[in-house]
Formats: C-alpha cells, sequence, structure tokens
C-alpha cells in the first residue's frame, strides 16, 4: 500500500518478472541490518568441526541463544579431544550472554533499501515482498527501485519506516548456569533500549503479559520507565506463548497506531520473549494489513526467511493468522463497496440540487465523509478458533498452506450459502 501516487512501471522493467511458486524457499539472508555487529545472525546452522570428529556435530542457533554439542556416541566423551571440547563449551556457557557481549538482535522485516520501492510504487501484479527473498527477482526489481528513488526526490516525499523483530529487552533467563545446553543470557534494559534508539526505532509493541515481563527480569515498571527515559512509545499487546490475540480487532487497532508511525519514516519494533513466535504473528497482520503480501502462508514464509525459520510456533497462531487475513479481505470489500455507495449518493443529491436550483455544494450529505472502516467493530467478539494446542511445534509451510486453502473454502461454501439464501 503506496502513501502517494505510484510511479509508472516501466514494462522494461517487468516484463521478466515471475512469481517465486509457493515451494521455493528463501534463498535470501534473513537480515539487512548492515550496520549491525556480526552477532547479529538469525540463520540456524549445523556445521562439523575440523578438530572433532565427524561424527560429532555443533549446532548453533543465536535466534534462541543456543549452542548444543551433539555426540553421536558416549565413547567420544572420553577422549582427549572431546574432554577438551566439552571443558571449552562448558566455560563458555557458564559466562552469561550480555548486551555488550551479545548485542540484541534486531531484524528488520522489509529490505532497507527497498523502502523507496514499496512506497512510492505498488510491486508489479503477482509479487509481494516474499518475491525479494528471491536473489533474482531482487535484481530484476532494481530498475523499477530506481524510478521509484528518483520519483521520491523530485517531489520530495518522506520514505516509509520499517518493522523490526527482537528478542525481549532487558531479559535475564538461566543465570544459575545453562539448563540443557542454553547458556545464561543477562541483558541490560538500558543499553538494548539505546541500541533500539540508534536504529531510529520511536515505538515499541510489547508482545508480553506482566507476568512474563516479571519472569524475564523486565518489570513492567522498570520497562515503561526505561522507555520512557529514552523517548519510545510502547503498545501492549500481550499474548501467551503459542497462542494468540483473543480478537481480531486487538491486534488490527495497534497496526493502525503503527501504521501511522512507519508511514510517517519512523522505525517500530515488535518483541515478545525471542521475537519469534508472538512477535512474528504481529508482523504477519502487519505486511497484510499493508497488502505487502499476497496471502497469509506467504507472510509466514517471509518472517521466517527475514527473522527466523522457527516463526509462528503454532498451528493455532498460524490460524489466526489466516483469520486476519480474511478479516482484512472482507474489510477492503466493505470498503469498496461503501465507497462505490457514497459515489453513488453523491451523484444522485448533486443531480437533486441541480433539478432544485440550489447550490449543490450545501445539498451534498457529509455524512459520506466518514471513514469507510468506521462501521467495522472497534472491539470484536473472541474467534471461535480450531486449534487450541498452545504447545511450540513450528507447523510446516506445506500444513500451514493445506490449512489456509481449507479455510478459504470453507468461507466461499459459507457466502455461497448466505447468498442463495438473500
Amino acid at each position: 500500500m503506496s502513501s502517494s501516487d505510484p510511479v509508472a512501471c516501466s514494462s522494461s522493467a517487468t516484463s521478466t518478472l515471475t512469481a517465486t511458486p509457493p515451494s521455493t524457499p528463501p534463498s535470501m539472508a534473513a537480515t539487512e541490518n548492515n550496520n549491525t555487529s556480526t552477532n547479529d545472525t538469525n540463520i540456524s546452522s549445523t556445521m562439523v568441526s575440523p578438530s572433532i570428529p565427524a561424527t560429532t556435530t555443533i549446532t548453533t542457533n543465536l535466534e534462541n541463544d543456543t549452542q548444543d554439542y551433539n555426540t553421536t556416541s558416549t565413547q567420544m566423551s572420553s577422549t582427549p579431544v572431546m574432554m577438551e571440547v566439552q571443558t571449552e563449551y562448558a566455560t563458555r556457557q557458564s559466562v552469561p550472554k550480555t548486551s555488550i557481549s551479545h548485542p540484541i538482535n534486531i531484524s528488520w522485516l522489509l529490505p532497507n533499501d527497498f523502502l523507496p520501492l514499496l512506497t512510492y510504487c505498488d510491486l508489479p501484479e503477482q509479487l509481494d515482498v516474499y518475491d525479494l527473498t528471491d536473489p533474482v527477482i531482487y535484481q530484476q526489481l532494481l530498475p523499477l527501485l530506481e524510478q521509484a528513488i528518483q520519483h521520491g526526490q523530485q517531489q520530495s516525499l518522506p520514505v516509509m519506516g520499517n518493522l523490526a523483530l527482537s528478542s525481549c529487552p532487558g531479559k535475564k533467563v538461566r543465570l544459575t548456569g545453562p539448563v540443557r545446553g542454553r547458556a545464561a543470557i543477562n541483558r541490560d534494559l538500558d543499553l538494548d533500549f539505546t541500541r533500539m534508539r540508534s536504529f531510529g526505532i520511536t515505538t515499541i509493541v510489547c508482545c508480553l503479559e506482566d507476568t512474563e515481563l516479571d519472569y524475564l527480569g523486565a518489570t513492567w515498571k522498570k520497562y515503561a520507565a526505561s522507555a520512557k527515559k529514552y523517548g519510545l512509545h510502547v503498545l501492549r499487546l500481550p499474548m501467551v506463548e503459542g497462542s494468540c490475540p483473543d480478537t481480531l480487532e486487538e491486534v488490527d487497532n495497534v497496526i493502525n497506531i503503527v501504521n501511522n508511525k512507519i508511514w510517517k519514516g519512523e522505525n517500530v519494533l515488535a518483541h515478545c520473549r525471542g521475537g519469534v513466535g508472538r512477535a512474528g504473528l504481529f508482523a504477519c497482520c502487519w505486511m497484510i494489513n499493508n497488502t505487502l503480501c499476497l496471502s497469509a502462508e506467504r507472510a509466514i514464509r517471509t518472517v521466517r526467511a527475514r527473522r527466523s525459520p522457527k516463526a509462528i510456533e503454532t498451528m493455532r497462531q498460524a490460524e489466526f493468522v489466516i483469520h486476519y487475513a480474511q478479516f482484512i479481505t472482507r474489510k477492503l470489500e466493505q470498503q469498496m463497496m461503501e465507497h462505490r455507495d457514497q459515489r453513488l449518493r453523491r451523484l444522485l443529491l448533486e443531480e437533486q440540487a441541480i433539478l432544485d436550483g440550489t447550490d449543490k455544494h450545501h445539498t451534498v450529505d457529509h455524512s459520506l465523509s466518514t471513514h469507510p472502516s468506521s462501521s467495522m467493530s472497534a472491539v470484536g467478539t473472541p474467534l471461535d478458533m480450531t486449534h487450541t494446542d498452545q504447545t511450540l511445534s513450528v507447523p510446516s509451510v506445506f500444513d500451514i498452506g493445506n490449512l489456509e486453502q481449507s479455510m478459504r473454502n470453507k468461507s466461499l461454501s459459507s457466502s455461497t450459502v448466505h447468498s442463495n439464501s438473500l
């Protein structure tokens, strides 16, 4: 969704573009943090160390602050090499990760260099931001990006901001020692907020309840005071781990505020405990609200490519994102119908004014200028969710795609029945 008139898309720049098939995995790096340290990587990988026997693997997952050593043979623990590795590992794990040793990982949802294109110009038909994770399409869109940049410079238009994801600032866990191979974390709230401000972030969407903030060592009282100290506006969207908001309107209301910030050029950050599940859900809904993704599945793919492969941790969260996509579709359809009705009523009133010989400007009903979305409920009712399990299981995109298709078919069937009954 653009904040200004779209730039005319050159056919030479877009004629060879093709949408990425749903089965194509993302092939670009997960972040666009050109100014972050080397600690700001979100990609989970498995590697074999040359100094360790080939049957021993070291699995690194910086997103969840873990580093696990797994051996396939219990006999290896007695070898000198393995004893040295285990000793080094135990020593390393006993030292907590801090905001200095491991600066808080900030992942941008959209490629920063493509923000001018997304601000001034609609993407070519059948493409969305997930396609920007394809390096081939990324390169093909560069001419269109240049057009957008020139348009913005000529019109002196502001560029939209970006949405970022991170783990909980000031998080403190496992301070008594590593648990199941996961190191202690002892973050500093002030240092984390300072880092966020350094990236131009002005607003934070906190997806944690007060009790969970207390558990993580960043009580709401301390959190709110520190945020105010650094000029950060905090929006609350609390969710239980593995779950989602009770209503669609809850997330929609927060997104409306976030949109006002981002389209003014400000950056916004959403976080939960790890910045993967609940914050990932919010990021998916934000992209869908701004028509940056063509489906809920592609929104989830985008967050997984940009933040972590574990983003959207339960089928319940995936189902909520699909419900929200259907909600936005209905909302846009309603706005189009209302806009059409408003135009028709204006034309009728103006024609009547001409026939009566009165000033048409004084005859038009000013109630027609009401915002189209005002008729949508601001409170909403709790969703009737099919999936109730909140256990973290990270559903596959295949299962998510099937769920979305099933829910779409059910929605179309219901609409047909309703139409026939009228």
